[in-house]
């Protein structure tokens, strides 16, 4: 169950494949969100906090996420909580040299995973090209929002639906939603990102040895 939920973390924010026919209004926000999203993305890098709510079968869990990004280098932490003592820490990150994967699960040996790499790819950093994975797209507008849904995923390995809130008076992505179904798993994941904000610190894009003293560290 545990691996699940990891797998659909990280699946919420990879967009790949062909563009697809996506109605001419949905685009026309989306390009807006995506040039206003890109303004963040400067060289002094940027980051954003996000609460999370998931619910995975009959299991609820509630958290927060942080993502540091600058260049190619990123770092994201998640905790999370489920029930009364069920607590999932996630880090992952990538320096330029090293990519690392930090899970902490009660019950379960901490672990660190570090693989030596000149490239990495962040799950988690800001994108607005969710279009690419769906063949369908409906909007509706509210006072705050346009509320863009995807459907018709055009791979196996994509969500059945995502969903996607952009704030109308800045074009910032606020919200994403998806939807899975892997067989008897059934699951939705919210992230609602409450704060953005440009520039962030090298010391959050190093390995930092010290924040993982009690984890077993395979190295790759």
């Amino acid at each position: 169950m545990t691996k699940k939920l990891i797998i659909l973390i990280v699946t919420a924010f990879v967009a790949t494949s062909a563009m697809a026919q996506i109605p001419a209004n949905v685009r026309e926000v989306l390009k807006k969100s995506e040039e206003k999203m890109a303004t963040y993305n400067t060289p002094a890098g940027v980051s954003f906090d996000a609460t999370l709510k998931m619910k995975v079968s009959i299991l609820s869990l509630n958290g927060t996420m942080k993502v540091f990004s600058k260049n190619k280098k990123f770092f994201t932490t998640i905790s999370m909580k489920a029930l009364k003592d069920m607590e999932i820490k996630i880090e992952l990150g990538f320096d330029g040299e090293q990519e690392w994967t930090y899970e902490s699960i009660l019950g379960e040996k901490d672990s660190l995973k570090i693989t030596k790499t000149k490239d990495a790819f962040n799950d988690y950093g800001m994108r607005t090209d969710y279009e690419k994975d769906y063949n369908k797209a409906k909007m509706k507008e509210t006072d705050q929002y346009y509320e863009i849904t995807f459907s018709g995923p055009k791979r196996k390995d994509v969500s059945k639906k995502a969903s996607v809130k952009i704030a109308k008076n800045t074009y910032l992505l606020r919200e994403y939603s998806v939807d899975e179904d892997m067989g008897a798993f059934t699951g939705k994941m919210i992230i609602t990102i409450n704060k953005i904000t440009k520039g962030c610190s090298d010391n959050w894009l190093k390995l930092d040895m010290n924040r993982y003293k009690k984890a077993k560290v395979v190295r790759q």
